[in-house]
């Protein structure tokens, strides 16, 4: 072997044990960043109205806020992490949230700053520093199979998920005093902020030219980077059908299982399942989509995770209480991941990070008004079953536009 060949050889070995810090950086950052709030906050928060005697509807009031606040922001954050880099708005954002969590700990005495400092301040470091930026840093550095790293970015999250809210709330049982939850965040969003400076790196610039070969409607933009005007409306579909499926679930599922006479213990149980059951679906994508295609094994799974939906919903005896779970979590978590896969294919690494801003703001609001929405709906009605057809019927629409449209996404998409 010449040195020449030996040098590549190298070379190729360098950029894969790169590739696979700045995953592993990223997979870390995102679960502090993200998964930690979403679901280690309502530990604090709730250990917080209750200490300091206020109403239980600020809860919902803190969290909408913050929902507000990160999907508003979502297509700010894009357009600067194409403008800057993904590491900058990592920085920003790690340091932001370590600010809002300081700020939880040492300033917050009343409801007022309560919003202001957790609905704005954590809000807009779970933003900064979140989806879209890791997401981005992602897609740059893995071109040709994206939905293995994405797979493992939102497994990763889903496992942060799963420990925040018991970690936290031994901290406060241990401490006797809601604000050390905060100190967990403190300390964690340091070492995020250490990940993003000493090992995330924004990947080397290509073309990134997407490659509609088989498409006989993709617009001159797509060569240089755009989108088939059919694909970002269907992707979009996709991730707005999930997520207010997903929160109608969160709000209301409890609630919906009660109805049915289940045992609280067993319906929570169930639910316990599903989150389980949602790293099945990340990590699937990445194990079948290189050999399948994303945008087939996506359609897969919004089809298998209305079914899960429809299965929720008549979910009255002990068996489909515990057979809707494996249905919807998988679906879900396939969902989760092959949607943002399939979008990184469609658009070059220096665009994906606005375009998948906007997708996620779009995602908010159908995840914001779908709780309301189905809580009114059963205030009329006294049922959950038209709101679940309906989000089954959305998810199926997805699948169905996914597969009779191959020729608006990329060549071997």
């Amino acid at each position: 072997m010449d040195e020449t060949a030996q040098f590549g050889i190298q070379q190729r070995g360098a950029t894969t044990e790169r590739k696979g810090q700045i995953l592993t950086a990223c997979s870390l950052i995102i679960c502090i960043n993200a998964a930690f709030p979403i679901y280690g906050a309502s530990v604090v928060n709730t250990a917080m109205v209750s200490a300091m005697g206020l109403d239980r509807s600020l809860l919902g009031l803190f969290v909408a806020v913050n929902m507000v606040v990160t999907g508003l922001t979502a297509p700010l954050v894009g357009a600067l992490v194409g403008r800057v880099g993904a590491r900058i708005a990592l920085i920003a954002g790690s340091t932001v949230m370590m600010l809002g969590a300081l700020s939880m700990a040492t300033l917050v005495h009343g409801p007022l700053t309560a919003i202001l400092t957790f609905g704005i301040l954590v809000g807009l470091g779970m933003s900064l520093g979140g989806f879209i930026a890791n997401q981005a840093c992602t897609a740059g550095w893995f071109h040709e199979d994206r939905a293995r790293p994405f797979g493992v970015l939102y497994a990763t999250m889903g496992v942060g998920g799963f420990v925040a809210a018991p970690l936290i709330n031994r901290v406060i049982f241990e401490t006797g005093d809601w604000r050390a939850g905060w100190l967990v965040f403190i300390v964690l969003g340091a070492l995020a902020l250490c990940l993003a400076i000493f090992v995330v790196r924004d990947a080397p610039e290509r073309d990134g030219v997407v490659n509609f070969t088989h498409s006989v409607e993709a617009p001159a933009a797509a060569g240089e980077g755009g989108i088939s005007a059919r694909a970002l409306p269907i992707v979009t579909l996709c991730v707005m059908s999930a997520g207010a499926s997903s929160a109608l679930y969160i709000s209301h599922g409890l609630a919906l299982l009660k109805d049915f006479d289940h045992p609280l213990t067993a319906a929570t149980t169930s639910m316990s399942l599903m989150a389980v059951s949602t790293l099945a679906g990340n990590l699937a994508i990445g194990a079948f989509s290189k050999r399948f295609g994303i945008r087939r094994i996506l359609a897969i799974g919004s089809i298998i995770f209305a079914i899960g939906i429809l299965l929720l919903g008549n979910a009255r005896s002990t068996t489909l209480l515990y057979l809707y779970p494996p249905f919807f979590g998988v679906g879900f978590g396939a969902v989760q991941v092959g949607a943002m896969a399939l979008l990184s294919k469609c658009v070059k690494p220096l665009r994906f990070a606005a375009v998948s801003g906007i997708v996620f703001a779009l995602d908010t609001v159908a995840s914001a008004s779908t709780p309301i929405l189905g809580g009114v709906l059963f205030d009329k009605m006294h049922t959950y079953l038209p709101m679940i057809l309906v989000l089954a019927g959305f998810n199926t629409l997805a699948a169905l536009l996914l597969l009779l449209n191959r020729r608006a996404f990329p060549a071997r998409a």
